[in-house]
Parts: structure tokens; sequence; C-alpha cells
């Protein structure tokens, strides 16, 4: 066997590995208590991935990836919904046709998320559980 040939075929198996670990993820992710996918906009692009709520956050992973750290946390306290509405013709060609599109503001700015019904359903429920703002 040639060096080249090997040096192929390691790199095939370190790809391999890669996904492998992407998926394993993913799926223990959205496995665990409070998981759930949701999507950011950013710029005119969405980015797919997890959301998790930890206590009075809700954090974001990005789906290709194999970090242990959120992408970007919320905290629940500085969370203002500001509108909400359905997948628009061109969010469709991101996003399924059932999603609910959220924007927020926080104190970084507003986000815009994606995310389907019921996790919709479940995350104005969090929101609603916050402590009374004075």
């Amino acid at each position: 066997m040639k060096i080249v040939d090997l040096v192929a075929v390691v790199a095939i198996v370190v790809v391999i590995v890669v996904f492998s670990l992407i998926i394993a993820r993913q799926r223990h992710m959205l496995r665990s208590p409070g998981g759930i996918a949701l999507a950011v906009r950013r710029g005119s692009r969405w980015q797919y991935g997890i959301g998790r709520y930890a206590g009075d956050e809700l954090q974001w992973f990005r789906a290709l990836g194999i970090g242990t750290r959120p992408t970007r946390m919320m905290r629940r306290s500085d969370l203002i919904v500001v509108g909400r509405h359905n997948a628009s013709e061109n969010d469709r060609a991101a996003l399924p046709a059932t999603a609910v599109i959220v924007e927020l503001r926080d104190s970084t700015g507003v986000v815009t998320i994606g995310l389907a019904e019921g996790a919709y359903t479940g995350f104005v429920s969090w929101l609603e559980a916050s402590a009374p703002k004075f």
C-alpha cells in the first residue's frame, strides 16, 4: 500500500469519526431534558442548532460543531418578545412551513429565532414562568 493511499484512508476515517461525533452530540442534546431544535437568524441566513433550557437561560448550540459550550445564551429576565409570525415564503426555503418565527429583544439587541409550534408553546410557558419584573 502506498503512503498516499494510507493518508487518504486515514483522512476518510477522520472525517467519518468527526461527523459521527457531531451527530451523536446533536442526538444527545435533543434527547436531554429541555432540548429543542432551534434556528437563529444571523443577517439574512438561518443557522440551525439546538436550544436547551438551563434554569433561567436558553442556551443555543450550533448544529455543526463538537463543542460543549453554547454559542449564545439568552437570559429569561432580559428577553422581551417583540413579535411572532408564521414562516414567510423566504423563510420556508430554510425552515419547515409550520415553523414559528419569534423576534426577541435582549441586552445584546434583537434576536430572531425559528422553532416548531410545540416548541414555541413551551418557550412562551418558560418565559411566563419567570418572576415578575418591577
